[in-house]
């Protein structure tokens, strides 16, 4: 597409109409934020909101968990395919099951899926999708490391109407309900979704009623393929050819490959030759797939994008397998795809592109270590259940010309997760942290150094109640990657328990145990990854080392032997004649 885009509405409409419907997501978003009760909600953001087309094309999204979002068509559609003509006003239906219709990416993930009338007549859809404290299954919390298929992993909602003629279907939602551990609370978080689908509702068919039906369809028809026109764009600035890029781990593990084939403005993602499905609980089911594939492009070739819609998706192919890890089949465990595998498949697609655009991808980002924990508060007689969000505080990989942002979260979530305040965690769950700060050397060296991960240490306090803990972290040590232009990758994750016995499990007893019974006092220690750098660490600013050494996130060791950086030991200062003459040492002294 060498033309301009020519809009079929005034430029002054589209502008208005634009900013109206990403507006109204982000005010669903608010809404959930404010009326929801479980923290995953309102203080980690762990969800995500969306308008959709009849179609099922994305429309407008709230920017909060990216890797969601690409997953919310996938409802719509099986909700449509699954209903067909039978869709009225004042329904509601929910779905969360990647294996019927291929409605959902994990079992965790609830959807709600809305459908917008006007005047009698259907013209959009709302998909909210959340995070949930539990889903059934054999262990509490939603995680089950050691699931053996996915009935162990939690309840399945094939595409069901919840609510019809605007009043619940008590029956169904009850034997929902009855199969979570925490029914008050994620009933409740339950209308919260719809709740704030109703005020996008209300928004929509407000602003049909100042344009009128015909404008607001023509402006759809706009948005989306002007979304398709700079996507179009972008990707016919990269050579045409074939980029390939493969990410694997430890022994085990399946390998991730992705070839990228460029033809004009046409992109093929083909993860079809990527490994088998794994034994662990991280394979990813073909709406997780596409997801994290249309991140990882929007975060690369289209992170400067004006729009970001479901017009962007329609150049891109993607081909996978089934019977893959890319491409999960019935009834393989998934239940932690959402971080592992669609995190390699981010990255996969970064390294292939990286070969040939390296000043626009991002470096790799650091693997989460976290913990799953769920229990009963004897301070509230409540139950509770949540990831350890403070372990989910990785190091972002550099961008060329910027350092990674420290700990950002994992690469899904694409620095939109936020962390909450530790006293605001310790009034939510029996846990009490001693420790949660930037762990020194983490960040990968590079020109431009991988943003920093944490050291995170919290000790049980529940008195005679267990902490149920679930083993999240990734089972095989991929690599982070790409690593861009000589830029390094940062060490493995840690993880470590300490008993009030005395007793100690370390980084490999936890990661084949998969899941522990805690009690008072016992404590668990994490050290989380920072990102890769990008460019040579040779060439790193001495006085940006000194920096680092100064504040104690680089130490005078990593500064000497990764930098080259000569540190006066006395005021840390940097000797420059010395640098210069370690740097010209260690250049010589590479391998060709």
């Amino acid at each position: 597409m060498t033309e301009a885009y020519k809009l079929k509405v005034k430029p002054v409409d589209f502008a208005v109409l634009k900013s109206a419907v990403f507006t109204i997501a982000r005010e669903m978003g608010l809404n959930m934020e404010r009326t929801a009760r479980a923290p995953i909600y309102f203080s980690a953001h762990d969800f995500c909101t969306s308008i959709i087309t009849l179609d099922g094309e994305l429309v407008s999204l709230a920017e909060y968990i990216p890797v969601l979002v690409g997953a919310t068509p996938f409802a719509v559609k099986s909700v449509t395919k699954y209903f067909g003509g039978d869709i009225n006003e004042g329904d509601v239906f929910l779905v969360n099951d990647p294996y019927t219709l291929d409605g959902g990416n994990q079992l965790a993930d609830w959807c709600i899926v809305y459908p917008v009338f006007y005047k009698g007549a259907q013209v959009l859809w709302i998909a909210n999708k959340a995070h949930q404290q539990d889903t059934g299954g054999g262990v509490p919390g939603g995680y089950n490391p050691n699931a053996l298929d996915i009935y162990a992993e939690g309840l399945r909602i094939p595409p069901v109407r919840i609510f019809k003629n605007n009043e619940e279907i008590k029956d169904v939602v009850n034997l929902i309900m009855t199969n979570v551990r925490i029914p008050d609370m994620q009933h409740s978080d339950l209308l919260s979704m719809i709740g704030a689908a109703r005020v996008a509702e209300k928004r929509l068919r407000a602003l049909i009623d100042d344009y009128g039906k015909d404008l607001f369809e023509l402006f759809l028809d706009d948005l989306l393929t002007y979304g398709e026109f700079l996507i179009r764009e972008e990707i016919s600035k990269i050579p045409n050819g074939t980029y390939r890029s493969e990410i694997t781990g430890r022994e085990g593990a399946s390998p991730i490959v992705c070839e990228i084939t460029i033809d004009g403005s046409e992109m093929t993602v083909d993860l079809s030759k990527s490994g088998p499905m794994s034994k662990e609980y991280i394979n990813s089911p073909i709406a997780n797939t596409y997801s994290a594939v249309y991140q990882a492009i929007l975060q690369s070739i289209g992170k400067k994008l004006e729009i970001r819609c479901g017009g962007c998706y329609r150049p891109v192919k993607i081909k996978t397998k089934p019977g893959t890890i890319a491409h999960a089949t019935f009834p393989v465990t998934h239940g932690n795809c959402t971080n592992y595998i669609a995190k390699q498949i981010i990255e996969a697609v970064w390294s292939a592109l990286a070969q040939v655009i390296p000043e626009q991808v991002p470096a790799g980002w650091g693997s989460i270590p976290y913990w799953i924990f769920s229990g009963m508060d004897p301070r509230r007689g409540e139950g509770y259940g949540s990831p350890d969000f403070q372990a989910c505080a990785t190091g972002a990989g550099a961008v060329w010309g910027v350092d990674g942002w420290s700990t950002n979260g994992p690469v899904i979530c694409s620095g939109t997760l936020w962390y909450p305040e530790i006293e605001v965690v310790e009034g939510l769950y029996p846990i009490f942290w001693e420790r949660w700060e930037w762990a020194q050397d983490s960040g990968a060296p590079g020109k431009w150094r991988g943003g920093l991960g944490v050291h995170n240490e919290w000790v049980v306090d529940s008195g005679s109640e267990p902490v149920f803990l679930g083993y999240g972290a990734d089972p095989f040590d991929y690599v982070p990657a790409p690593a861009i232009a000589g830029g390094k990758m940062p060490s493995p994750n840690r993880k470590e328990l300490q008993f009030a016995n005395g007793e100690r499990a370390g980084n490999e007893d936890v990661r084949n145990a998969k899941f522990y019974i805690l009690q008072n006092g016992d404590r668990a220690i994490d050290f989380s990854q920072g990102g890769c750098g990008v460019g040579d660490p040779l060439e790193r600013d001495p006085e940006l080392v000194g920096k680092d050494v100064r504040d104690e996130v680089v130490s005078l060791e990593s500064a000497f032997n990764d930098y080259g950086v000569v540190i006066k030991p006395v005021n840390l200062e940097v000797d420059i004649q010395e640098t210069k003459k370690l740097r010209e040492k260690l250049k010589k002294e590479r391998p060709a």
